[in-house]
């Protein structure tokens, strides 16, 4: 048989199909995060209209100060009413339910919608190794549950309900091995393995959440490890970088030149932040440099870099878009059309809070992206303090609450209600 020479030809077939999918690709619309039919259109007359009125209160200040004091305390003392009042308010509206039971409706009616979930138990400020290992157990079910039912997709963790607060922070400023004499340390350890363990074995991801910069290393530290371990040959275990951090793109890109020499992919969760107040206040309290940026348009440049980083780099990392900004979102859009991406490719996925930027979620979902919300769940007492975070994030400069309650009205109208 006569050798041929040269370069293998593709197969005109394969040539042909990649041609045809690359142009049907090409030929879909980019979302419309302006329809607020389809944003709304799993709501009832009545969702539409508590979700404006809660929205409305939302953004008074005063209303959120006093929920931030006197609402944390007298649900925390047991004060009659206190708890049930925040449940059938501003509970309803940005959590699942108080288990994973109670959450499966939503879970469900997101997912009807082409939405899946992260499910997030939201139990913050533990201190005990009953506490720390009964997180690590609830987000063990959350993985059993998301191996069952393909409407949930990853659980969150965060290291700091597997550990003390006070070893992270004496960590943190340490390149720290894993000290095999350190009870404290490979407790964590165990806990944060037997979860991405699980992860691994029943295809569910792990998002590893950010959190303040006084204990952040640790946590880096932490997620590099579990992703050299786990992210192998697809992507376990996600690290969350806040781009509301200046050092944070280099980060960024210091992880993924990490895990390209050391033969991993990176996982990364993209988001702005959710600390600004207490990391300023630190900062100028204990007279160090603020790790936060310069402004907010700092932030916006430096998000965006992150999101075109990561789809120039799409096949050794994955990404997950967190954001409820329509300019980045819409940034991520373009580039994969661009690029001549797929827009379900699975190294890409976006995600916003449950219960907010639904013009984005839905319309993304409508377009055929990969796209979740971040479900956090859990009883009132153990939610209050993610709560109260949501509660000012609305009222703050980057005008989510005055956008979500405009484009409520818009839907009143289009509807008549």
């Amino acid at each position: 048989m006569k050798k041929s020479g040269g370069p293998v030809k593709q197969f005109p077939l394969a040539e042909a199909a990649r041609d045809a999918f690359v142009k049907a690709e090409s030929e879909l619309p980019l979302p419309d995060f302006s329809n607020t039919e389809e944003t709304f259109r799993h709501l009832s007359d009545k969702e539409l209209r508590d979700a404006s009125l809660m929205f409305s209160l939302m953004g008074k200040d005063w209303l959120t100060n006093i929920m931030s004091g006197l609402g944390v305390s007298a649900v925390k003392w047991g004060i009659p009413g206190a708890a049930w009042g925040v449940k059938n308010t501003i509970y309803r509206q940005f959590v699942g339910g108080t288990s994973l039971v109670s959450a499966l409706p939503k879970i469900e009616r997101l997912h009807e919608r082409g939405v899946t979930s992260l499910l997030d138990y939201g139990a913050e400020a533990k201190s005990t190794t009953e506490d720390y290992n009964n997180f690590m157990k609830e987000v063990l079910r959350g993985i059993d549950f998301s191996a069952e039912a393909p409407a949930a997709i990853a659980v969150v963790v965060k290291i700091s309900g597997l550990a003390p607060d006070d070893m992270l922070i004496q960590l943190n400023d340490k390149s720290f091995e894993y000290d095999t004499t350190d009870g404290e340390l490979q407790a964590t350890l165990r806990r944060l393995e037997a979860i991405c363990a699980q992860a691994e074995k029943k295809g569910v991801q792990v998002y590893i959440d950010a959190e303040e910069s006084w204990m952040q290393n640790s946590i880096d530290t932490f997620a590099d490890r579990m992703m050299a371990q786990y992210n192998r040959e697809r992507v376990v275990v996600l690290n969350t970088y806040q781009l509301y951090r200046h050092d944070r793109l280099q980060f960024l890109k210091d992880s993924h030149e990490k895990a390209r020499r050391e033969g991993y992919k990176l996982g990364a969760k993209l988001v702005r932040g959710a600390y600004m107040v207490k990391e300023n206040a630190r900062a100028e309290e204990m007279g160090y440099p603020s790790p936060i940026q310069p402004s907010l348009q700092a932030t916006h440049d430096d998000y965006n870099a992150a999101v075109a980083y990561c789809i120039d780099n799409i096949t050794s990392i994955c990404a997950c878009l967190g954001t409820h900004n329509e300019e980045s979102t819409r940034l991520g859009t373009e580039l994969l059309k661009e690029k001549e991406i797929p827009r379900n490719h699975p190294h890409i996925h976006f995600a916003q809070l449950l219960g907010m930027s639904g013009n984005l979620t839905f319309n993304l979902a409508a377009g055929g992206y990969n796209v979740s919300k971040y479900l956090v769940y859990g009883p009132v007492k153990e939610v209050l303090p993610y709560l109260v975070r949501r509660a000012q994030e609305n009222t703050s400069v980057t005008g989510e609450m005055g956008r979500e309650l405009k484009m409520l009205r818009e839907e009143r109208a289009r509807r008549k209600v």
